[in-house]
């Protein structure tokens, strides 16, 4: 069979439909967003992906791309499985398929979004979790306004407290006297701000630089805090020192005052006031409560990496420290109660739910403003940062509220459901789009736990937990492996996962081990470590690939290391390069890409075949520099005449992907890597001369001309004198 996406893929019109996915990623694919998981991709690309795999050279992609299609003769593997998106699209499109990964929380929530519920089943279990602990977790928000009003509390307000190494005396860690201003203050510029003289809570608009307080009288700047960067500088001695050096002497993490609340009305007002005396009462009770069930909460250790020393420097050993006592009495309630789900499938749901819910309920958390979600989630920068100013939020939650265990049953839950039934996709017409129901399968399976099961029951879908360089898989016994590997860089998964298996594993009892970290998981900053991984689950993908099939995965990287390993993974599990396509990735606004010199706003479409298989391949002696331009300056006007953007870091990995198709025919691995090393380091020498010159590059379509394309010409000429120089310097030494 001659598969369409080896000869030809509708990449820029199906990355106009990712980006418009991109933007509500949580409602267009919410069945891959019941738990939190890193470096999720767009279900549009991977469907796009898994039809042009199955699809004949000659079919028309976008008539089958919205029509119903049962390809339940293909068995599709990811053996990086991750939220389960490659797994998910291949159902809806009725092949067969089979996800894994090292780590068990995505396994769980892969669990949780592809097994099959009856919405009445989790509405009653909901309903009887909501009737057995929701009155008691709600009492421990109630409180009273200033006139003496039953109220409830939707989010207290945090700071910590450092002590002074010269004086001794407490010090606030305010980064700013402002807690709560508008997410977009320029529509609404009001604020409200502390005062440092007596702590009440003063109305003032987000750039004031003056408020006297109306109760005590003192004069204060709202956007002057105790604390800026490093260094904190004490109220009561004056004396400055840095944070970190402060902590270094001390053995606990800092500990916290509530401040301030945001209160709910019984008529739906929103107030901000100071605590009072009911809220220290609510206090002491919930800390005496918190006491009687300390030694029943496990201490299971922070273990030191790259994403987590950060909080070892500020003492946090312990993962049950990243919360609050209010919080870990509830959350306490939540696990014994979901424990007592005797349904296996329900009590995996509702553990990623409380699991999902801990993100928005944790001291690393701070309040986002007023006009949008209330909470910033703890992972908002992938990594785990101490927050000075943190937030308490209503876990159970009102209707008011955000990030809360109900709310998220609604957006979350219902709506997962809601989709598995009846999976859509997005058709654009112009600006606007439509959704498509009524084409794929639907997303309700029984769980295989091991490859006979899945093999003798054609319902079934096969999800496992461990190494991916070692399976139960058959040889030859699959169609089509399809995944998204981890990259090269430092942000290591298990290190952040650990946060959530540690209160799974309190509900369903994963394993006696207290970490999800492993020596085989494919994450390392020694570039040879990850090389050999990554070419160890390469390899194994290809020995239960069937002799005609495609290994496909999705890739980008900015540096040198990222290239080889990846190009050394594929020759070495003896796969090479057939087609390569760009396609759009992440929102270009995401934190990582906004911190970029130059963003990446794609990814790579990597094709390949078994070496022995590839078709009309001939051995060449050099690759044709020409053709590696000239076919990457294609895609980028494809790209450019769709209205996508490229950038400068964009057209390397375009050009990367063409690069490996070429090179790969040379069948020599040496010289082939060699090749790469050299052709590498003139392309990042071009796109520096670039960037120093020019600044950041976006190729942009202007009329019927794609202006700036001429950079490719400039880039063609730069490698073929490069090439030529090369040349010439080794017949002189002959």
């Amino acid at each position: 069979m001659n598969n369409l996406i080896e000869f030809d893929f509708p990449f820029s019109q199906l990355s106009l439909i990712a980006e418009r996915e991109s933007w509500r990623k949580e409602i267009y694919r919410p069945v891959y967003y019941l738990h939190k998981w890193w470096a999720r991709r767009l279900g549009s690309v991977f469907r796009g992906i898994i039809l042009g795999a199955c699809l004949d050279s000659s079919e028309d992609f976008w008539r089958n791309y919205y029509s119903k299609k049962v390809f339940n003769e293909k068995i599709v593997f990811d053996p990086f499985m991750g939220s389960g998106v490659t797994v998910g699209e291949a159902l809806k499109l009725g092949c067969r398929a089979i996800g894994r990964d090292i780590n068990p929380v995505p396994y769980l929530s892969s669990k949780a979004a592809l097994s099959k519920y009856s919405m009445m089943e989790v509405l009653s279990a909901f309903r009887k979790l909501e009737k057995d602990i929701a009155p008691k977790l709600l009492s421990y928000f109630d409180t009273r306004t200033k006139e003496g009003e039953k109220a409830i509390v939707l989010y207290y307000f945090l700071v910590k407290i450092v002590s002074c190494p010269k004086c001794n005396g407490e010090i606030d860690l305010f980064t700013t006297r402002i807690f709560s201003k508008n997410a977009v203050p320029r529509k609404d510029p009001s604020a409200r701000s502390v005062c440092p003289g007596c702590g009440e809570i003063n109305f003032t608009t987000f750039d004031s630089i003056s408020v006297e307080c109306p109760k005590c009288g003192l004069i204060y700047d709202p956007q002057q805090g105790n604390i800026k960067g490093q260094y904190v500088k004490c109220n009561h001695c004056q004396s400055n020192f840095r944070l970190v050096d402060r902590m270094a002497q001390l053995e606990n993490p800092l500990s916290f005052r509530r401040y301030a609340k945001l209160i709910l009305t019984p008529d739906g007002r929103k107030k901000y006031e100071a605590l009072n005396s009911f809220d220290k009462e609510i206090e002491i009770r919930i800390f005496n409560e918190f006491s009687g069930i300390l030694d029943n909460i496990p201490c299971e250790t922070i273990a030191p990496g790259y994403n987590t020393n950060q909080i070892l420097k500020h003492n946090y050993k312990y993962w049950h420290q990243l919360f609050s006592d209010r919080q870990l009495v509830c959350i306490k309630r939540f696990v014994d109660a979901i424990k007592t789900i005797n349904d296996d499938r329900l009590r995996v749901l509702f553990a990623c739910l409380l699991s999902g819910t801990l993100e928005f309920n944790n001291i690393f958390t701070s309040f986002k403003g007023e006009g949008t979600g209330a909470v910033r989630h703890m992972f908002a920068n992938h990594i785990l940062k101490p927050e000075m100013m943190p937030l308490e939020a209503n876990i159970w939650g009102t209707n008011k509220s955000s990030g809360a265990f109900s709310c998220l049953f609604n957006s979350r839950v219902e709506r997962a459901l809601s989709y598995k039934s009846d999976p859509f996709e997005l058709r654009l017409n112009g600006s606007k789009s439509t959704k498509v129901h009524g084409i794929n399968i639907p997303l309700s399976h029984s769980i295989a736990d091991d490859f006979n099961s899945f093999n003798s029951d054609m319902e079934t879908v096969y999800l496992s937990t461990g190494d991916s360089s070692s399976t139960d898989l058959p040889d030859n016994s699959v169609d089509l492996v399809v995944t998204d590997p981890p990259f090269f860089d430092n942000v290591h998964y298990s290190e952040l996962a650990d946060f959530f298996y540690y209160w799974l594993n309190q509900i369903i009892d994963l394993s006696s081990k207290n970490t999800t970290r492993s020596f085989a998981e494919v994450q390392d900053t020694n570039a040879e470590l990850f090389t050999a991984k990554l070419t160890s689950v390469f390899a194994e993908s290809r020995r239960v690939l069937r002799s005609d099939g495609l290994f496909i995965f999705t890739y980008h990287h900015s540096r040198h290391e990222g290239w080889t390993a990846v190009h050394r993974a594929i020759r070495h599990a003896g796969f090479a390069c057939v087609q390569s396509y760009p396609i759009k990735a992440e929102m270009s606004v995401s934190m990582p890409l906004q911190q970029a010199k130059s963003p990446i706003h794609l990814d790579l479409i990597v094709v390949c075949r078994k070496d022995t298989e590839i078709r009309n391949g001939t051995y060449k002696k050099s690759p044709n520099i020409m053709n590696v331009v000239n076919s990457a300056k294609k895609q980028v006007s494809a790209l450019k005449g769709a209205g996508i953007k490229v950038s400068l870091g964009d057209a390397k990995v375009i050009l990367m992907g063409r690069l490996l198709c070429e090179i790969h025919a040379m069948r020599q691995l040496d010289l082939e890597e060699k090749y790469l090393d050299d052709i590498e380091d003139d392309i990042d020498s071009y796109v520096g001369q670039v960037a120093s010159t020019r600044g950041e590059v976006l190729y942009e379509e202007v009329s019927h001309h794609p202006a700036q394309m001429t950079l490719f010409e400039e880039m063609a000429e730069y490698l073929a004198n490069k090439a030529n120089a090369a040349d010439a310097k080794s017949r002189a030494a002959d």
